[in-house]
């Protein structure tokens, strides 16, 4: 039947029967369409019913919600992802006896719809629909993880809700730390047997880490499996060794002093001029404190002789350090 036929027989309907005979019988053309695959017909049957209908029927939301996701896997149009998206929010605010699993799984398949759309956002949205109302869907998400963390891990502001007045303020960091801790929970979901999402997986769980306190630890550790794997990229390659030179603080103040010296090395053959300076004036305070002048003298030499024009903090004491030692240690 086409639009015309359909039409024609509808306003049949209207003259000559009542309005519950006229809706049985647009409910029973719609299935009609439904069984027949013709989605986008019967969608707009729906729609008209669930808006005429006297009161909420939850059975009928879950059948325009189930046709509008077809109709947008059938006609990959953003027009009828937008009216299963709407369709599907109605019916998870109030689901009635409808099955929660199979709504969370029509939001599922949307979410998917709207992935291949490049609308990262809604795919987003559709995903954490799909598990708050169905949470047994946390057994089986695998990809749909990792396309929600990388989404958050770009747009984190966004995801965690941050308003214009609080930005640039604690109540912001402490938005940004749970939302980033709540996304690292969902990547470990993942299954370690999905190897060929592992790349990603760490690169997504590296740039959610920056986000949180205290995890500079599990942050290297990542960043060197993404190192060994040949997937690092410079930025984070240097952000490791960032890392590595706070850690050996630690090491230090914790009394780990080869520890300490093994990161402090692993900096300084590098290629990162900064760390390199900073790494090799640490190292010269260390020999210096273990009572070793010359090799503090070779160390303070070096990080001078990296970046000769430097002038930063750790270039110029190790400028001052090596002249006060070079009495001591010159003939």
């Amino acid at each position: 039947m086409n639009r015309f036929a359909l039409i024609v027989f509808l306003v049949v309907c209207i003259s000559g029967c009542g309005s519950g005979q006229l809706d049985e019988d647009i409910r029973e053309q719609a299935d009609v369409l439904f069984r027949g695959g013709r989605y986008f017909q019967a969608l707009s049957l729906y729609e008209d019913l669930c808006a005429r209908a006297p009161e909420y029927d939850s059975a009928l939301q879950y059948r325009l919600a189930e046709t509008a996701v077809l109709a947008s896997q059938a006609e990959r149009s953003r027009n009828y992802r937008q009216r299963a998206f709407t369709a599907l929010d109605v019916l998870s605010h109030n689901p009635g006896e409808c099955d929660s699993l199979s709504i969370g799984q029509l939001w599922r398949r949307l979410g998917w719809e709207m992935a291949r759309d490049n609308d990262s956002l809604q795919a987003y949205e559709a995903f954490g629909r799909a598990v708050a109302i169905a949470p047994s869907l946390t057994q089986v998400f695998e990809e749909e993880w990792l396309l929600r963390g990388k989404f958050a891990s770009v747009h984190l502001a966004s995801v965690a809700a941050v308003s214009d007045s609080i930005k640039g303020t604690s109540a912001e960091d402490s938005l940004l730390r749970l939302a980033a801790e709540t996304h690292i929970v969902e990547l470990d979901r993942i299954p370690l047997v999905r190897t060929d999402l592992r790349g990603e997986v760490l690169f997504t769980r590296a740039r959610l880490i920056r986000f949180t306190i205290g995890r500079e630890a599990d942050e290297l550790a990542v960043l060197t499996e993404l190192d060994r794997m040949g997937l690092i990229d410079p930025g984070s390659r240097q952000r490791r060794m960032e890392i590595l030179l706070l850690l050996s603080d630690n090491d230090i103040a914790s009394g780990d002093i080869a520890l300490a010296r093994e990161r402090l090395l692993e900096i300084w053959g590098s290629s990162f001029t900064g760390v390199r300076v900073e790494a090799a004036l640490k190292l010269g305070l260390m020999a210096e404190g273990a009572g070793d002048p010359v090799d503090a003298l070779m160390w303070y030499n070096r990080a001078c002789q990296v970046a000769p024009g430097l002038s930063s903090g750790a270039s110029m004491e190790a400028a001052a350090r090596r002249d006060s030692l070079r009495y001591l240690v010159t003939p």
